[in-house]
């Protein structure tokens, strides 16, 4: 990752990777997938079109030996290090089976200054027509973002064909990489679209940005109390140095290996 990806990221609200990941990688990584939600099923048949979509999280743990890697790939990491530097926090896996689309929406919205983020790996061929995520450049920025939640307030929601709307066409072993902030779809109701996200927030500290650390652990509580333990034990465990780094923060901070364990987790 160089300056121009930097500023590419910082002014848009996401860079998309094309063949990021190998061939070789993604069909292991797709294998170890379908084995992973089909374990969290526990019997279950995966989810039909129109039914609700199967999102596993935390997801990492259903398949350690292929997904725990993916916290380690130095094509992935140098991009959330080049993004939110060195010391950023690891939040949540997951895995998803969407039965359908989805209308424009941003995800968490932290303030002015400061953003949380996801890398997403779909693993199947995708275009506009089979839902393929499209964002709407720009639209993490605060008045532009505003605007747009008004217009949706408005109007009960925002227009399929809404101006300025890009499609990220996917081939499996693109990585997406997106702040949280920025108006997204999935503009198809394609039933079967395979994903998984990994989530991350750059660190701070009161003395940095009394703002920024409060919205931070507001974050982290929301997210442990949604969706459970972040780390298991051997997630920890077998955590080289750089992987520590991503988990240590929000540990101190009494999060991360703290909660209800909501997914398969392997504890001592």
């Amino acid at each position: 990752m160089d300056q121009a990806d930097i500023n590419y990221f910082q002014r848009l609200g996401f860079i998309q990777y094309k063949g990021l990941l190998s061939s070789e990688e993604i069909a292991v990584i797709s294998d170890a997938f379908d084995e992973g939600m089909r374990l969290a099923r526990k019997g279950a048949p995966p989810p039909g079109p129109g039914e609700r979509r199967q999102q596993i999280i935390p997801f990492f743990d259903y398949y350690p030996e292929v997904l725990y890697p993916l916290l380690d790939h130095e094509k992935i990491v140098d991009v959330f290090a080049g993004l939110m530097g060195e010391d950023f926090i690891l939040t949540l896996s997951e895995g998803i089976i969407h039965t359908g689309g989805s209308g424009w929406h941003h995800d968490a919205y932290a303030p002015e200054g400061f953003f949380s983020m996801r890398a997403a790996i779909y693993l199947d061929p995708l275009g506009p027509e089979d839902g393929c995520l499209t964002v709407i450049p720009g639209s993490h920025f605060k008045e532009f973002g505003e605007a747009l939640n008004q217009m949706r307030d408005e109007l009960g929601g925002l227009p399929d064909d809404m101006p300025g709307r890009y499609p990220l066409c996917n081939e499996p072993g693109d990585v997406l990489f997106m702040n949280h902030k920025t108006y997204h779809a999935a503009l198809s109701d394609n039933y079967g679209r395979r994903a998984i996200h990994i989530n991350c927030v750059p660190n701070t500290t009161p003395e940095r940005n009394r703002e920024h650390f409060d919205w931070l652990i507001g974050f982290l509580a929301g997210e442990t109390k949604g969706w459970g333990r972040f780390y298991s034990d051997r997630l920890i465990s077998t955590a080289g140095p750089r992987r520590q780094r991503m988990l240590e923060r929000a540990i101190e901070l009494g999060f991360g290996n703290t909660g209800p364990i909501t997914q398969l987790q392997d504890l001592q």
